[in-house]
């Protein structure tokens, strides 16, 4: 199983803060003042409503830390991009009804994202940091941002436990994006083949990067790879990780992180 907490905090005075947000679950890392990985802690299965799950969270010390930015990126099916900001759309995309609505512009394109937090996720990161004090993103957002100006076609493929994200970029501008939950290993393959078929993309020649809870080594990543001939797991030298902490820890699995304090501004 991979290992996906851990605590090292240095005697220093500036941190910055990500917290991956999900529907579920509740995730944050701590980044020292050079971007470098030195915390992460995970809080699954969890109930926004549950005042219980909630006080869990709040009373972290980790948390109770003055930060010198907090970055919260929502991973979420929920989101619709649109060529034009209309928010006369808003009561009509299915399922933000009893959502707190957000709009952003995709860096990079000419797209707006329209996604959205419920009430109880929205209540507990402004207990924790304060209502203006946070910098609230989507995924698509962040991605976008991290690929501009790369005029290469390919499929970023990022995993969590239980679900897929795929964005697909040509000529600079993204084309695909979608959030699909997984049971099984087909359904990754399906997901990843379907994308090719829709942006008419070759599955044998598409160049494919792969970040989160993966390894090259395991069975998931060998079984895509008899399928996709240009398909590697991201690595970049921006993803750095305290020397203390264990060399099993891989950056590519906390590539959200990663985004959410490089990209997010």
């Amino acid at each position: 199983m991979l290992q996906s907490d851990f605590q090292y905090l240095e005697n220093i005075n500036e941190y910055r803060l990500s917290v991956v947000l999900m529907a579920d679950s509740f995730f944050y890392a701590i980044f020292d003042a050079e971007n470098r990985l030195i915390s992460h802690k995970s809080f699954k299965a969890i109930k926004y409503s549950s005042p219980s799950d909630i006080d869990m969270i709040v009373n972290d010390e980790k948390l109770r830390h003055s930060f010198s930015g907090i970055n919260v990126v929502v991973h979420t099916n929920l989101t619709y991009h649109v060529q034009q900001k209309d928010d006369n759309l808003l009561p009509l995309l299915p399922g933000l009804e009893l959502k707190s609505k957000k709009v952003e512009k995709l860096p990079g394109n000419e797209i707006y994202n329209y996604f959205g937090i419920s009430p109880h996720q929205e209540a507990l990161l402004d207990t924790l940091f304060g209502g203006e004090s946070y910098i609230l993103k989507s995924e698509s957002a962040l991605l976008s941002d991290y690929y501009i100006g790369n005029f290469d076609e390919f499929i970023h493929v990022h995993l969590e436990s239980s679900s897929l994200v795929l964005f697909v970029q040509k000529e600079g501008k993204i084309v695909f994006y979608n959030t699909y939950f997984i049971q099984a290993m087909d359904d990754v393959l399906y997901f990843i083949l379907a994308t090719c078929a829709f942006a008419n993309m070759k599955p044998e020649s598409t160049k494919v990067n792969v970040s989160g809870w993966i390894e090259s080594d395991s069975v998931l990543f060998k079984y895509i790879c008899s399928y996709l001939g240009n398909i590697k797991i991201l690595e970049d030298n921006q993803f750095t990780i305290s020397q203390f902490v264990s060399s099993d820890i891989k950056p590519h699995y906390y590539f959200l992180h990663y985004l959410n304090i490089l990209c997010a501004s």
